[in-house]
């Protein structure tokens, strides 16, 4: 259900389980981070996904013990530019729920890379069994929300809340 690679045509999406399990590539992988997850980058995202006090393999292991993590790379030069965090939900209803989200680095806002890489999973899913992918917004990314529109994400009014609007997209 969950794609471990896919590519589009500037990204290159691969599941970390390799790069955590090779100490030479994991001690990259956290360097990496380390520029990646500034606090812009964090600001949106909910308490547990922040990062506290630099301490990136602590992150990496609460990420790892709770979703599933794509290496978002640009196609071109290999750099790492972003992650796509997916957790399947296991108490949703059919079709299964797969909760998704993203984070692009500073430095590669606003070149269509987040609008890619949704597109670039929906077509990687799209011909598997039915799910749908739900995406949690704060309400203060107004940015991101209209990534998720343009990638065909309808509001799912019933689950907003406050502060996180939710979006919901039925693929396969």
């Amino acid at each position: 259900m969950i794609p471990h690679q896919f590519s589009t045509q500037r990204l290159s999406v691969i599941h970390w389980k390799d790069h955590l399990a090779e100490p030479h590539l994991r001690r990259k992988l956290a360097d990496d981070l380390a520029a990646l997850l500034t606090p812009a980058v964090l600001k949106n995202l909910p308490p547990p996904m922040q990062l506290r006090d630099r301490n990136i393999s602590a992150w990496i292991e609460a990420r790892h013990a709770e979703s599933d993590i794509l290496l978002v790379r640009q196609g071109t030069d290999n750099e790492l530019i972003g992650l796509m965090v997916l957790a399947v939900d296991t108490e949703s209803d059919p079709p299964p729920s797969v909760h998704i989200g993203y984070l692009i680095a500073e430095t590669a806002w606003g070149n269509g890379y987040a609008s890619e890489l949704l597109k670039g999973l929906q077509t990687e899913v799209s011909s598997g069994p039915a799910m749908r992918l739900v995406a949690g917004v704060d309400r203060d990314n107004p940015a991101s929300a209209r990534v998720l529109q343009k990638a065909g994400f309808k509001l799912w009014t019933e689950r907003c809340s406050a502060t996180t609007e939710m979006y919901v997209c039925d693929v396969g």
